[in-house]
């Protein structure tokens, strides 16, 4: 049966196809009315969401609330950054990318409407594969090692899916192979497995830590286009989607697992702040605050506090939209200087006074500076920690007020990070070869300025725009009250103060107008360009500080990386497989003896 929900899968696949085909101008056009015809389709479903999709009467595509503000999120998000690339796209790669953009749609529809475990792993592998070829189109020396990362770590924990979504079935067999609403109780130690296998996959996809560390690889050797548009986008959308749906339909947590999830968030935030802080590379830098965003979103998905959850889910979508908006805007920023850079850049704030504003508004909302969206959502997680502590034991409640404080501590050093950032882009000296750069083309701030124009309404209009009309639906199908936030908040109010300040400044100014520039001098002399100082210079006291040096040394070497681990650990047992394989028959024998000997054992203690 062919349906809406059907055609959001269909749609992109059918345009993927024709893009082989088609000339460059037509691929444009045919993406475009395919992307606006899906977020139109979002909108049917939306007002009718009861529609489900059967194969042999089974049922494996259905709408939910969570699956439903995901969809529709994706859709929108997919279309906005397509915008960005309609001018921009490489040459050489643009029919391969106007291939794989709308295939990554589909398979990302088809990931949240899954409602049958084996449908929604053939589109979860599916993903994986685009997001490698994404990778592969980087023209950096360094893209075909980062694309091979990126599989290894996004494509290999697939194993532990296919593994977790058995035992689901094993678990709950009278299920069949249905993903939603099997409840299943975490008291056993299948059941343990079961939810550490699916959870392996969710943070890889999402970024979370331990399994975080090709974000940053990706985001510095992939075309920009395709960063904003997975990893810190639709990727982030569907690894919290799965995070979220086992935490509240596939299992029941207990409070320890509640705690774990916390801590693990916690820890994201953190370290992956901290190592934003002292890159060089503007995209690094914010594939690192990719990672660290995720850190609240595992903090509220998996708190079990209502207000939490919400925040997180929240959380899920103001990321995907300011984390877009801040890659776009440097890949504008590095379309038209030609590096991204931050010790090269600086000064361009007057060249690119759009882009300077999108990126402006993405550096503040990633801050939680308020009235923006990105303090809304973290308020939300604050406050719902602050709410689980009431009813905790003193032991949890010291553990969850440390949790807290390095969420509120990573959020303060986000900020000081996008300090780093703007300067570093848009502000202070202007290098020469840079003089004559000039704003980004419509299509790219347009694309900017939507997205800035969402942290601004998401922020302002919070309650009656998205937590009502997507975030707490989501809490109805699960039979929890809406719950009431602490304190009040006046977004409208936020905004007033901070508008009456600006006036205030501006009207000293424009009286005042008493602004005197000065050149700088070194050794008597007028400073050469050489010795510009760099937005930079200031945190690379950071790298420096003897508490922090030997942790950043640890990592640069790749200590906390789970692919090199896993690299270094697979040479050591190919090398001590290659010793014991050396040819001697004598040898092989008494491997076989051994083994055999062992396996009775085995046998007989089982």
């Amino acid at each position: 049966m062919v349906n809406n929900l059907t055609l959001l899968i269909v749609i992109p696949v059918v345009i993927a196809c024709l893009n082989l085909l088609l000339p460059g101008i037509l691929r444009k056009l045919l993406t475009f009315a395919g992307l606006s015809y899906l977020v139109y389709l979002c909108y049917l479903v939306y007002k009718a969401p009861s529609e489900m999709t059967f194969i042999y009467d089974k049922q494996v595509l259905a709408l939910d609330s969570l699956s439903l503000y995901t969809l529709i999120f994706i859709q929108v998000l997919s279309f906005i950054i397509f915008i960005f690339t309609l001018k921009g796209v490489a040459g050489e790669s643009e029919r391969m990318f106007f291939f794989l953009y709308p295939l990554t749609v589909a398979f990302c529809n088809g990931i949240v409407l899954s409602v049958n475990s084996m449908v929604f792993l053939v589109f979860w592998g599916l993903s994986g594969i685009v997001l490698y070829f994404f990778g592969l189109m980087g023209k950096t020396a360094e893209a075909p090692e980062s694309a091979k990362k990126t599989f290894v770590l996004v494509g290999g924990t697939d194993v532990f899916l296919i593994l977790g979504l058995i035992l689901v079935w094993y678990l709950e067999p009278s299920n069949g192979w249905k993903l939603w609403n099997s409840k299943i109780a975490l008291s056993g130690e299948l059941a343990y497995v079961a939810f550490f296998c699916i959870l392996i996959p969710a943070f890889a996809k999402a970024g979370g830590f331990p399994f975080h560390s090709w974000v940053p690889d990706f985001g510095k050797d992939a075309p920009v286009e395709s960063v904003a548009f997975l990893p810190a986008s639709l990727d982030k959308l569907v690894g919290i989607y799965l995070l979220a749906r086992m935490t509240l339909s596939l299992f029941v947590l207990t409070i320890n697992m509640h705690m774990l999830l916390i801590t693990l968030g916690a820890m994201t935030v953190l370290f992956a702040v901290m190592m934003a802080m002292i890159q060089h590379n503007g995209r690094r830098l914010l594939g690192y605050h990719a990672v660290s965003q995720v850190g609240y979103m595992i903090m509220g998905a998996g708190s079990g506090n209502p207000l939490a959850i919400i925040g997180g889910l929240f959380h899920q979508v103001n990321n995907a939209i300011y984390k877009s908006n801040l890659f776009l805007t440097l890949g504008s920023v590095e379309k038209r200087a030609g590096t991204n850079e931050l010790d090269d850049l600086g000064g361009l704030g007057r060249n690119m006074p759009f882009t300077f504003m999108a990126s402006l508004v993405g550096a503040l909302a990633i801050s939680g500076i308020p009235p923006l969206n990105g303090f809304f959502s973290k308020w939300m997680i604050y406050q719902g920690m602050l709410e689980m502590a009431k009813t905790t034991s003193p032991g949890y409640q010291i553990w969850l007020l440390v949790c807290l404080l390095a969420a509120v501590f990573g959020s303060a050093l986000t900020l000081a990070s996008f300090m780093k950032f703007i300067h570093s882009l848009f502000l202070g000296r202007r290098p020469e070869r840079l003089q004559a750069v000039k704003e980004a083309p419509l299509n790219q701030w347009l694309s900017t300025g939507a997205l800035a124009v969402l942290c601004i309404t998401f922020g302002l209009l919070a309650v009656p725009l998205p937590l009502k009309k997507f975030f707490w639906p989501v809490l109805t199908d699960l039979h929890i009250a809406v719950p009431d936030f602490i304190g009040n908040y006046l977004p409208l109010g936020i905004l007033g103060l901070f508008g009456t300040t600006f006036v205030l400044g501006l009207v000293v100014f424009l009286l005042i107008k008493n602004v005197r520039y000065d050149t700088i001098y070194l050794g008597g002399m007028e400073a050469l360009e050489k010795f510009r100082i760099a937005g930079t210079e200031f945190y690379n006291e950071v790298r420096r500080m003897k508490p922090l040096r030997s942790i950043y040394d640890w990592a640069e070497r790749k200590y906390f990386d789970v692919y090199d681990i896993g690299n270094n650990c697979a040479a050591g047992l190919s090398r001590l497989f290659s010793k014991i394989h050396n040819g001697h028959l004598q040898d092989y024998n008494l491997w076989i003896v051994t083994g055999t000997l062992i396996l009775i054992g085995l046998v007989i203690l089982l």
